[in-house]
C-alpha cells in the first residue's frame, strides 16, 4: 500500500508524518478522521527531485502542437472526454476517438500526441505537461488528483464544468464592456468627420457672409481648425492612451499598479472583485473538493483570478498557513478579501466543509455578477445615447446659431 508524506494542522498545531493509503483521497480521509487538516500530501515514491526534473524537462520542451487552438476547444475537448469516459470508454480509446471526430487539424494533432503517449504507458497527467501552452498547473494538479484517487472521469467532468462556468463568467464582462466600447467608437467617428469635412465647410460660409461669430459658433470652428492642422498629434495622443496603459503593464510593476487601481475605482473596482473573487472560489473550491490538499489547491489557484493584487495576497496567506493559521483569519488579514469569502471560509473551516462553501460564495458572486453586467447594460445604453446625441447636437446647434442670427436680423 502506497505511503503518503503530509504536512498538516491539528487544533492551530503543525504536524508532519507519513500514513499509508490505497490513493491520495482516501490518504486525505483518513487524515482527516484522525483530526488532522492536510495541507501538503506527496507519495512517498514521488517526493524526490525527479519530479521537478521531469516536469521542468517537459515544459522546457514543450512540442509545438496544437498551435491556433483557443481555451474553448480544449474546454469542449475535456467535456467530450468527460463524457466518453464516464460512458465506459478507457482512456485510449476515448482519446482515439476524440483525435477522430476533431474538426481542427491542430486539435488532431494535439489529441494524437496525448493519445500516442497514453499508449506508450504514460499517465494523463505526464502527456499532459508536454502542452503547458494549453494545460495549466491547474489543469494538470486536478487530473493528478483524479488519477490518485482512481475517479479520473469525475474530475474531468468537474474540470469542464469549471472552465464552462468560467468562460460564461468571461463572455458576460466582455458583453458588458462591448456595447459601450462600440458607442464610443462611433461617436468618436462622427465627431472626426465633422471636425473634418462638416465644420469646415461651414466656416467659408461663414468667412464670406462676413458678420461676427456667436461664441459656441467661434469655439467649434477653432476646434476644428485645430484638428486639421495638428491632427497626427491627437491620432498619436489617442493610441499613447490605448498602448500606454498595455504596454506599462507588461511590466511587473506596471502590472501590479494598475491590478492596484482597477480594484479601488468606483462601479469598476466592485464589478472587478466580483469576477475575480468568482473565480477565485470556484477553482479553489473544485479542487478541495476533489481531494487536493489545501497548499496545492491554493498555489494552483492563485493565478485565475486575473489579478496580481489578489494572487499576491494568496501567495502571502500560503506562508502563515504554513506556519498553523487558518486560510480565513490570514484571508482577512490581507485587506483584499470582501468579508463574505472570509467568514464563509471561516464557517467552512469550522465544519470541515471549505471546499463546498467555496464553491457557495462563488455561484453568489456569479449571480451578483450576473446582475450587475444586466444593471450597467441598461443604465449605459440609454447614458451613451443621451451622451452622443448631446455631443453631436451641441456641435449642430453651434453651427446653426449664425444662421438663425441672421434670418432674425434680416426678419
Amino acid at each position: 500500500m502506497p505511503t503518503f508524506l503530509y504536512q498538516g494542522l491539528v487544533q492551530n498545531e503543525r504536524r508532519d508524518g507519513e500514513v499509508e493509503a490505497a490513493d491520495r483521497r482516501s490518504a486525505i480521509t483518513v487524515l482527516r478522521r484522525m483530526g488532522i487538516n492536510p495541507l501538503e500530501l506527496t507519495e512517498a515514491k514521488a517526493h524526490s527531485a525527479g519530479i521537478g526534473t521531469r516536469r521542468e524537462s517537459s515544459r522546457s520542451r514543450g512540442l509545438s502542437l496544437g498551435q491556433g487552438l483557443k481555451a474553448k476547444d480544449i474546454t469542449a475537448m475535456t467535456r467530450q472526454l468527460s463524457t466518453l469516459m464516464s460512458s465506459g470508454f478507457p482512456l485510449a480509446r476515448a482519446l482515439g476517438f476524440i483525435r477522430r471526430q476533431a474538426e481542427k487539424e491542430a486539435l488532431r494533432q494535439l489529441v494524437a500526441d496525448l493519445d500516442e503517449k497514453v499508449r506508450g504507458g504514460s499517465t494523463l497527467s505526464d502527456s499532459l505537461m508536454e502542452h503547458p501552452h494549453y494545460f495549466d498547473s491547474l489543469y494538470v494538479s486536478m487530473i493528478q488528483a483524479g488519477e490518485s484517487g482512481g475517479i479520473l472521469e469525475t474530475l474531468l467532468d468537474r474540470l469542464a464544468a469549471m472552465r464552462e462556468a468560467d468562460e460564461v463568467l468571461v463572455s458576460k464582462v466582455k458583453g458588458a464592456l462591448t456595447y459601450p466600447a462600440l458607442m464610443a467608437l462611433a461617436m468618436l467617428g462622427s465627431l472626426v468627420v465633422m471636425f473634418a469635412y462638416v465644420v469646415p465647410q461651414f466656416a467659408l460660409m461663414f468667412k464670406d457672409m462676413g458678420q461676427a461669430l456667436p461664441t459656441p459658433t467661434r469655439i467649434m470652428m477653432d476646434v476644428a481648425s485645430v484638428f486639421q492642422t495638428y491632427w497626427w498629434a491627437i491620432l498619436l495622443g489617442i493610441v499613447a492612451i490605448v498602448a500606454g496603459p498595455k504596454l506599462w503593464g507588461r511590466t511587473p510593476a506596471g502590472r501590479r499598479a494598475l491590478d492596484q487601481i482597477k480594484l479601488r475605482l468606483p462601479v469598476i473596482g466592485g464589478f472587478a472583485t466580483q469576477v475575480a473573487m468568482a473565480r477565485l472560489c470556484r477553482t479553489m473550491g473544485t479542487l478541495l473538493d476533489s481531494g487536493v490538499n489545501l497548499i496545492a489547491a491554493l498555489d494552483s489557484s492563485r493565478g485565475v483570478a486575473g489579478n496580481v493584487v489578489i494572487a499576491e495576497a494568496v501567495s502571502s496567506s500560503m506562508k502563515e498557513i504554513r506556519e498553523g493559521k487558518k486560510v480565513g483569519q490570514t484571508f482577512a488579514a490581507t485587506g483584499v478579501f470582501p468579508d463574505l469569502v472570509c467568514e464563509m471560509i471561516t464557517l467552512g473551516e469550522e465544519s470541515g466543509q471549505i471546499g463546498r462553501m467555496m464553491i457557495k460564495v462563488s455561484e453568489v458572486y456569479e449571480r451578483q455578477t450576473d446582475e450587475l453586467v444586466k444593471a450597467l447594460t441598461s443604465i449605459l445604453e440609454p447614458v451613451m445615447i443621451l451622451f452622443m446625441g448631446g455631443v453631436v447636437g451641441l456641435v449642430v446647434v453651434a453651427m446653426l446659431m449664425p444662421i438663425f442670427s441672421m434670418n432674425i436680423t434680416g426678419g
